[in-house]
């Protein structure tokens, strides 16, 4: 897999077991190392990547360590690749995570299997092929959103996040607006995610 030398890549934790089996280069690894295989950790170390070791019970998750290293170095856009975190709990709050307000100034997207998470604080173009689907979640509490491109449009309408009113929307055109006036909100493109990582 090639990436672009000025993509930096974070392990966070068994994340480097993934970046192993996929042949990428890691920068830096961070977290407890509570699920990372004795062969991943031996590669960081033959590689003399640079880890940055927590205790075991820290405040924060390996993926909200792994973010804030990230922002340390003011990146314009940051991918999350596994966010399914392989347990319920784990996935609800990696998406909840990526929606922080510390990283409202940052493009950030998340790729779970063949499914892509872009957060929208305020404006978002997605790309997608007409008839596909897209959800949008509100995180946090409610957003006042509106769409273009979509079959079922919103003109400065309130969403809840306790209502299934954003889920499994159409892409009608290549490209899709989605405009928050206020809140955050996370818009789920099924299969959108697929050959992107």
């Amino acid at each position: 897999m090639n990436l672009s030398d000025s993509t930096y890549v974070i392990a966070a934790d068994s994340g480097a077991d993934h970046a192993l089996a996929l042949g990428l280069r890691v920068d830096a690894a961070v977290g407890d190392f509570d699920s990372i295989s004795d062969q991943a950790r031996q590669w960081l170390t033959d590689s003399d990547t640079p880890v940055v070791a927590h205790r075991a019970d820290k405040d924060l998750s390996d993926l909200e360590l792994a973010l804030e290293l990230a922002s340390v170095r003011s990146p314009s856009s940051v991918v999350v690749a596994g966010l399914s975190g392989g347990r319920v709990d784990h996935g609800l709050l990696n998406l909840v995570v990526l929606a922080d307000p510390r990283w409202k100034n940052v493009s950030v997207q998340g790729l779970a299997a063949d499914c892509l998470v872009t957060v929208v604080h305020d404006h978002a173009h997605l790309s997608g092929t007409p008839g596909s689907l897209l959800s949008i979640v509100p995180i946090g509490g409610p957003a006042t959103l509106s769409t273009e491109g979509l079959r079922y449009r919103l003109r400065r309408e309130p969403l809840s996040p306790t209502s299934s009113r954003g889920l499994s929307n159409v892409i009608i055109a290549d490209r899709a607006d989605v405009t928050v006036h206020d809140g955050v909100v996370l818009v789920v493109q099924p299969e959108a995610g697929e050959g992107r990582w």
